[in-house]
């Protein structure tokens, strides 16, 4: 494990890519149990959904820290997770219903109690179902790091002409051939 103390780190710089994943794959197996999810679903489907709603809320580093520190998924998400194709029971065929003077009994269905916890707070910004997960700042450093590479790159084959001009100076000094 890491010893590296997260805190350090500014709070209010947006979440990376893998605390998002992270934090997702934390949330799952709990989502899981609360909506009563099993089996390949779980990862096929539940998952990446836990992990969309994240990204759309857009989280900073404080947040995540206090995710993880969380026992239970914030409200704010599980509200937010889409649950169509969750269900464990497969549609059947309807049967052509047979005309009947019996009124049917309304039955109270019982509702699932759901254990979710009012801390921590999501970020507390409007929530946009047309949000792009933000790349300008990724795409900046990596415009950054190409220009690095490339200036680097330019240095060493300056430098390697210079050692083969050099050496050519060395051949002809000493009456070899051309390189």
């Amino acid at each position: 494990m890491s010893n590296f103390d997260f805190a350090t780190i500014d709070s209010t710089r947006p979440a990376s890519l893998k605390q998002v994943f992270a934090i997702s794959s934390r949330f799952t197996p709990i989502v899981a149990k609360t909506l009563g999810v099993s089996g390949v679903k779980i990862n096929k489907i539940l998952r990446p959904r836990i992990t969309a709603v994240i990204q759309s809320m857009e989280p900073n580093h404080g947040v995540i820290q206090k995710w993880f520190k969380s026992s239970t998924c914030p409200k704010a998400i599980l509200d937010l997770i889409k649950t169509e194709g969750l269900s464990e029971a497969k549609p059947k065929a309807s049967k052509k219903a047979k005309a009947s003077t019996k009124k049917p009994k309304a039955t109270p269905k019982p509702e699932a109690t759901v254990k979710v916890s009012e801390e921590p707070e999501a970020p507390k910004q409007a929530i946009k179902s047309d949000v792009v997960w933000k790349t300008t700042s990724k795409a900046t450093e990596f415009d950054q790091r190409l220009v690095i590479l490339e200036a680097m790159q330019s240095q060493t084959s300056e430098d390697i002409q210079t050692i083969k001009t050099t050496l050519e100076s060395l051949a002809v000094s000493i009456g070899g051939a051309n390189l």
